[in-house]
């Protein structure tokens, strides 16, 4: 009898293991990773949700990562307390870089890009730039800023630097930008601690003066951040990038 019990409290507790409350009333839950997708569900306030995978999607509160519960439905992580900006459990296409469709310097999407990112960040890879870490399929790149930026990419290991990395991408206007693309004191003169970049994840609010970030910084190690619109490293302002062979 004791051991009966035993049992059917460890399983009590591993079916509530990845299970989160939702933080608000009337929450949706989709089909799919937009608010365009059918209702499947409505969760109250309060109510536990089993999240089985994660996956990217439209950007709700500055919040791109949707969540699949157990109902088969998506719901916005904006809504799930989970503890997290990043992911806490599997990506939905089955490995931790998000659809795996790309090749080494091939085509890749948006959203393997930011799946790319989240992988060291959901690590807290430390900030180095001699140091090398591996990328989801155990390539090894830079841990700096352009080094992460490159690995996300899927671009040319160990890294390229904030002075090459413009000679892959082209410039965009900040109304251009979509999540994917980088933002950086890049080209000419940024070597060293004169230069940095971030990817772009999502815009922080509708006044567009913010946005978040996926980025490896300082002391800091591989973050989730927020900066400024026009953020400058001494004479350089940052400018936002798109990859040459990123996938619209």
């Amino acid at each position: 009898m004791q051991l009966t019990n035993l049992a059917l409290t460890l399983a009590a507790a591993f079916s509530m293991a990845n299970a989160y409350k939702i933080t608000t009333s009337d929450v949706n839950c989709r089909k799919g990773a937009s608010t365009n997708d059918a209702v499947v569900t409505t969760y109250d306030k309060g109510a536990d949700v089993k999240i089985t995978c994660q996956t990217y999607g439209q950007d709700i509160q500055g919040n791109s990562i949707w969540d699949k519960t157990s109902e088969g439905c998506y719901v916005s992580d904006y809504y799930v307390k989970t503890g997290s900006d990043s992911m806490v459990t599997k990506d939905c296409g089955g490995g931790s870089s998000g659809d795996g469709s790309s090749s080494y310097q091939g085509e890749i999407s948006r959203k393997e890009i930011l799946s790319r990112g989240e992988y060291w960040v959901s690590r807290h890879v430390p900030y180095s730039m001699s140091a090398y870490y591996p990328d989801p399929d155990g390539r090894k790149y830079r841990t700096d800023c352009s080094g992460f930026v490159s690995m996300a990419l899927h671009a040319s290991a160990p890294g390229l630097s904030t002075v090459s990395l413009p000679e892959i991408a082209k410039p965009i206007s900040w109304n251009d930008i979509q999540p994917g693309d980088f933002v950086g004191t890049l080209g000419s003169g940024t070597g060293g601690a004169d230069g940095h970049v971030t990817l772009f994840k999502s815009w922080a609010d509708s006044s567009k003066k913010e946005y978040n970030t996926l980025e490896c910084r300082g002391t800091y190690g591989c973050v989730a951040y927020k900066r400024p619109v026009g953020w400058k490293v001494g004479s350089h302002t940052a400018k936002p990038y798109r990859y040459n062979k990123v996938k619209e």
